[in-house]
């Protein structure tokens, strides 16, 4: 049985918290045991009796040091780092210097023996744009574990009532609430009604946006999913980024359909389970909600459910299958980090 230690630097309402209980699933258990750690501001790693060591936490340059002890102080370990953050909208949208992001990257993961990416998209990106070694990057998508979603009843027809949108997960700029709820300002309350559930820094913004608006309601933070899924006809995902977007997928595992932005992971999830439109302004998100309302969303909630069905045992085999590879993993004892693996500027 191995050993595994996962650190991360932030426990927030979110995908990443969410995503880490994949390793307490039964089938992973008896393949390995897990401890979750945080990370701080310390610039040394610390020694672990580990045979697979995982970050979750994104590279930055004042991590470097840390990085590059934990792969000295570790040298026996399989280093693994999942990428819930970094992707093509983010540097779009978030990164000044570009040519500086990528040697951040190419220096970050170079110490690890392997990139888990969120989701296709990402994966692309980071090797075609950002230069890192395809054979370095595999796949795995977010674990949602929220089996209970699978009992919610099917989504019913609207019959002359409003659209029951539905947005959830951390209150930050990124996701785009404000201008969606800017967008549903548009709409009279007898066409749709928008339920916010969570909470972050945002808050505050999205109230005052919220201000006169009977249609949209405020739920606050619920940490489970299916105490609300139930109550919508649909869930809108309109970040500005997002690496995967697990909010899709609890959607889908709910039967509701999914209207997302064009970014990143999101729309490799739409399948037959929704929409996937550009929603960078409040104008765009409306018709992209106007495009939803015209749609079967009965159909798109069922076809959501048959999608998902296979993802659970696709993620356990993944992971299963780097357990594996982390078990039969062996370095020299007397083997430290070699700098010529570094990539030249």
């Amino acid at each position: 049985m191995i050993q595994a230690i996962h650190l991360l630097d932030d426990f927030a309402f979110g995908g990443v918290t969410r995503a880490i209980t994949v390793f307490g699933h039964d089938s992973l258990t008896k393949f390995g045991r897990s401890k979750v750690e945080v990370v701080g501001d310390e610039m040394l790693a610390k020694r672990y009796d580990a045979h697979l060591i995982v970050t979750h936490f994104p590279p930055s340059w004042s991590r470097l040091p840390f990085l590059a002890s934990l792969r000295a102080r570790n040298p026996k370990a399989r280093i693994v780092h999942v990428e819930h953050t970094y992707t093509k909208g983010f540097m779009q949208e978030r990164v000044g210097s570009p040519r500086r992001f990528q040697m951040l990257l190419r220096l970050a993961y170079a110490l690890y023996d392997e990139v888990i990416c969120v989701s296709r998209a990402q994966r692309t990106w980071l090797a075609d744009t950002m230069g890192i070694p395809g054979t370095k990057l595999r796949v795995i998508h977010p674990w949602c574990g929220r089996e209970t979603l699978s009992l919610i009843p099917d989504l019913a027809p609207l019959h002359n009532r409003p659209l029951r949108l539905l947005a959830y997960g951390r209150f930050a700029e990124e996701k785009g609430f404000v201008p969606l709820i800017e967008a549903v300002s548009y709409f009279n309350a007898d066409e749709v009604e928008l339920q916010l559930v969570g909470s972050g820094p945002a808050l505050d913004e999205m109230r005052k946006a919220a201000e006169g608006h009977a249609n949209i309601h405020f739920r606050g933070r619920i940490d489970d999913p299916a105490a609300f899924l139930g109550d919508c006809d649909a869930v809108i995902v309109p970040s500005r980024y997002e690496a995967f977007g697990l909010v899709a997928t609890e959607a889908r595992m709910a039967g509701r359909p999914i209207l997302v932005a064009d970014v990143d992971g999101l729309p490799e999830q739409v399948g037959a389970a929704g929409l996937a439109r550009s929603m960078r302004t409040p104008l765009e998100i409306a018709g992209a909600i106007d495009a939803l309302i015209e749609s079967s969303l009965c159909e798109m909630g069922q076809a959501g459910r048959r999608e998902v069905a296979g993802l659970k045992n696709q993620i356990l085999g993944s992971w299963q299958s780097l357990y594996s590879r982390a078990k039969s993993h062996r370095r020299d004892a007397n083997t430290r980090f070699d700098v010529r693996e570094l990539p030249n500027r």
